[in-house]
């Protein structure tokens, strides 16, 4: 099995470091109190700040975030025992280099760094589904509906990785954790070794 995964928010906790991090560069860059909603889905809204400010926020700190970001639990374990299970890993990261000096390189640097398996790295890519159809992905994993609705719709199987701020969407099977993921596709292969 060919099995494509997106980078932050799936294998890593970005969004949650991006909060933790504008709630630090309001209080002692901009002198501000903090986060203002934390339930707010729109960031500015969140943050209390002008448009521009999340541009110069992230230009500011985006790659430092990227690169100190925790890895979700048990990714490493199931995408490695994937791996080793004679599944391909191919790692499809929409990483644009707008706010990065080098996407590429921090994001194999993050994944050398904890110990990820992998065959093949995509940055800044679209929609995903022309990575995923050049290599022949077969299960497709992301935290972004737009991404999956993408993929699914040129007849690629997708998981939903759950995040906070996807918990409305129903249209995907939906993933909670990596244990899941590996549960699901042992359960997809019947118990099975995988192959290629």
């Amino acid at each position: 099995m060919v099995i494509g995964i997106d980078m932050d928010d799936t294998i890593c906790s970005t969004n949650e470091r991006i909060i933790v991090e504008a709630d630090k560069y309001d209080k002692e860059v901009l002198g501000g109190s903090g986060i203002k909603d934390i339930n707010a889905y729109e960031f500015t809204e969140m943050m209390g700040w002008e448009k521009d400010m999340k541009g110069k926020f992230f230009a500011d700190r985006l790659e430092y975030i990227m690169d100190n970001a925790e890895i979700k639990p048990s990714a490493k374990e199931v995408i490695n025992k994937l791996h080793d299970e004679g599944n391909k890993i191919i790692i499809i990261s929409f990483r644009k280099g707008k706010y990065i000096k080098d996407p590429y390189n921090l994001t194999i640097n993050w994944l050398n760094r904890h110990g990820i398996k992998y065959d093949k790295v995509y940055v800044d890519t679209g929609e995903k589904t022309d990575e995923c159809i050049e290599n022949g992905v077969n299960l497709f994993i992301d935290d972004k509906e737009s991404h999956c609705e993408d993929v699914s719709n040129a007849g690629i199987e997708v998981l939903l990785f759950t995040n906070q701020y996807n918990h409305d969407e129903n249209r995907f099977r939906r993933v909670d954790n990596w244990d899941e993921v590996y549960s699901y596709i042992k359960e997809k292969n019947n118990g099975g070794e995988s192959s290629n």
